[in-house]
């Protein structure tokens, strides 16, 4: 009789681990109780000899900081005894998963000599809103679940320091939007504290994300996850701190045109700055010393150098860097060998307590600098590319960078936090053996989380790509397909990821607002109307009061602009509105189409149904999101269409263009609205515990209606943006 490998499971007496065996080789064992060996009990190290019958033993074998791929081994031995041993303990748990739902069926024999996967990413880091930022509180989230959800994908790193309080502690005057930035990639100071900077932080406030990061952490060690923090760093101050501590005061680092007030890191040449960021470092790997990782994310979001070329403010920082009237490069070997000092003390005092910690740092901002930095980096210090270092690059910095013996982060985008599980599984497919092509071993990417969106194909394509290297992008898609959906309709659903593919892919590069920023401009909530100014200021507060604009900033009244530069020509917005009328909408359309014939004559049964619908609404909704996106294209072609008309004939033109919009707008609004009120399916994050600039909440249906109101009231006002709005006063 043909023996398969589950079959040959249920027959495993006991699971055997190490004695000092990791928290994953623990979560294994008891996943396989649970599924392939019911009637097996977990005995550690000496309890049981592993020569015994009937074993299933599990283990960890040392890392070796040479090697350039992970790997994971399943074998049989001639005894029936089975053996899984993984390079890192994430791969364990991908294992199990392997077993459970993919290699249950296959005979023992294919076993005996092992069977060995060899990941195509050495490193595969998930950095997530959900983990670090304000899509934690999301309804529906399930940290362990996702973190669950990673593991199980075949990622080995993770990035968890989002804050277990509601918000960050820093506030703004009213009207400020900077604060709200704080919330994401919190520095080391938000959960530890240094002789400096004592007192200036509630001891609750701080304990609370402490303790968040800590329960984080714990699940992922559980599920195998190196944990690691992104981190804004160097970080402003309270504005309290340089009361008594100016002569500590380093660079400006806030934007102008987002901030009333401005926030300053301290000044990192200090002796004193130094000793306080050693004492954070010391602090935060005493606390959790399985910190792996910190990615440094630079100049963004209330961090920055002091004197780099790219501060929001221009060149500045305190009085101990450099001294006045220093030529261009001198200011620029001076910062970056700043920026050294502060790298080296992140590593060192963190691979004091971890020898295998890495720490990541964007090289982006630095285009003055990186020629004096790159060279400088390796030994534990790598470069993270954030969708610009390899495309800035200057000549000889990769291969510098790869002299010195550092790595390459790249990220990739496999996921779309606006409307979240919608399918793009040929583009995945494409990015991640693109750069498996290149030889590019560590790599970031999203993952949206399975408990928002439990058929996500995308999520599907990475655990294929990571853990099956070399599988047919069919076959994935159609094992996948299997499992989901009846037979019958297996095909149909093939047929609508790639019609959903064609709509993600064909969606032009370059449109303003329409990716990680778009919460921000509360586009799906705030109305399209040929002139917003005419609205009000009582009418539009329902959403300025969360819209990344400033009082006087023309984004309030301008959709192509943010302060002082707009965005795109009248020619350009019109083309890229031209590109989604005829190819994003179209193939959408047809994916929903085939969705409804699907569900009102074949009859499907009920979980093909359940998926069928669960995908009918992700795409409504990614057809409203392309809409907005199309009409806010069609905004700036027609409002700016008419301002730069040279006749009457042309203003005709333009304005029944811009009424068009609003009509276009409305509908998808009304559109919008309906799936609001009557999916059951999570479609877009949503926060219970009220809106902010990053997420909606639960009022969102009632924005809507608002939104809808104002521009059927508003639809024949003529196109008007004023000029002179920067120049505005509260």
């Amino acid at each position: 009789m043909r023996m398969t490998l589950r079959n040959h499971c249920t027959s495993i007496q006991r699971i055997l681990l190490r004695e000092e065996h990791c928290p994953a080789e623990r979560t294994v064992a008891e996943h396989l109780c649970r599924t392939l060996t019911p009637s097996a009990r977990i005995l550690v190290g000496a309890d049981a000899p592993g020569d015994h019958r009937g074993t299933f033993r599990i283990f960890l074998r040392p890392a070796s900081a040479t090697a350039q791929q992970e790997n994971l081994t399943v074998r049989v031995e001639q005894t029936g005894n089975v053996v899984m041993s993984a390079s890192h303990p994430a791969l364990l748990y991908a294992g199990v998963t392997l077993l459970e739902e993919e290699w249950g069926d296959r005979t023992l024999d294919e076993f005996r000599a092992g069977v060995i996967v060899h990941p195509s990413f050495r490193w595969l880091r998930n950095l997530s809103d959900f983990l670090v930022g304000s899509l934690r509180h999301a309804r529906g989230f399930d940290r362990e679940d996702y973190l669950r959800q990673l593991a199980r994908s075949g990622f080995t790193h993770v990035t968890v320091n989002g804050l277990g309080t509601q918000r960050a502690f820093e506030s703004g005057p009213p009207g400020d939007r900077y604060s709200w930035f704080y919330d994401y990639s919190p520095d080391l100071d938000q959960f530890v504290q240094s002789n400096l900077l004592h007192g200036y932080y509630p001891p609750d406030y701080l304990q609370a994300n402490l303790l968040f990061l800590k329960e984080t952490v714990r699940l992922a060690l559980k599920y195998g996850l190196t944990p690691g923090l992104h981190i804004n760093s160097p970080r402003s101050m309270p504005e309290e701190f340089w009361v008594t501590h100016g002569y500590l005061r380093g660079a400006r680092v806030d934007h102008p045109r987002e901030s009333f007030r401005p926030r300053y890191t301290l000044a990192m040449a200090h002796p004193v700055v130094q000793e306080h960021y050693r004492q954070l470092v010391g602090e935060i790997m005493n606390e959790v010393p399985e910190i792996g990782f910190i990615h440094l994310w630079t100049n963004d979001s209330g961090s920055g150098f002091e004197f780099v070329s790219t501060l929001y403010a221009g060149r500045n920082g305190g009085p101990y860097l450099i001294r006045e009237w220093k030529s261009e490069e001198e200011i620029a070997k001076a910062a970056a060998r700043n920026v050294l000092t502060y790298y080296r003390l992140l590593r060192d005092e963190s691979a004091a307590v971890n020898p295998d910690f890495r720490l990541v740092c964007d090289l982006g901002p630095f285009m003055a600098e990186r020629k004096h930095i790159v060279p400088e980096l390796g030994g534990g210090i790598d470069a993270g590319e954030f969708a610009y270092f390899e495309t800035n690059a200057a000549p000889g910095e990769v291969d510098a960078l790869r002299r010195a013996g550092a790595e390459t982060h790249v990220k990739i985008d496999v996921t779309d936090n606006n409307v979240l599980g919608v399918p793009f599984p040929f583009l995945v497919h494409e990015r991640l053996t693109g750069l498996a092509g290149t030889g590019c071993r560590y790599v970031l990417a999203g993952a949206t989380p399975l408990s928002l969106a439990p058929y996500d194909i995308n999520a599907e394509v990475v655990r294929g790509v990571q853990l099956s290297p070399g599988t047919p992008l069919q076959q994935i898609l159609t094992d996948a397909a299997i499992r989901w959906v009846d037979r019958s309709h297996v095909d149909t659903l093939v047929d609508i990821w790639t019609l959903s593919d064609r709509a993600v892919r064909s969606f032009p590069a370059g449109v303003p607002m329409s990716t990680f920023g778009f919460p921000w401009f509360r586009l799906w909530v705030r109305p399209f109307v040929p002139d917003i100014d005419a609205i009000p200021e009582e009418e539009r507060r329902y959403y300025e009061d969360f819209l990344l604009a400033t009082f006087n900033n023309p984004a309030r009244v301008d959709l192509n602009n943010d302060m002082m530069w707009n965005f795109l020509t009248v020619d350009q917005a019109g083309q890229k509105k031209t590109t989604i009328d005829s190819s994003v909408l179209p193939a959408l359309d047809d994916a929903l189409a085939m969705i409804a014939r699907a569900l009102t004559e074949d009859r499907p049964q009920e979980r093909t149904r359940e998926v069928l619908s669960d995908l009918r609404d992700r795409l409504r909704a990614s057809r409203c999101f392309s809409a907005t996106m199309r009409n806010s294209l069609a905004w700036t072609e027609s409002v700016h269409g008419y301002l730069n008309a040279d006749t009457s004939t042309e203003r005709l033109a333009f304005h029944d263009l811009c009424r068009s919009m609003v009509d276009s707008e409305t509908a998808n609004a009304r559109d919008l609205l309906l799936l609001w009120k009557e999916s059951s399916v999570i479609f877009m994050p949503v926060s219970p515990q009220g809106e902010t600039l990053h997420i909606y909440g639960e009022n969102f249906g009632a924005l809507l209606e608002r939104k809808i109101s104002i521009m059927e009231r508003h639809r024949n006002d003529e196109p008007r943006v004023d000029p002179d709005y920067m120049w505005r006063t509260p």
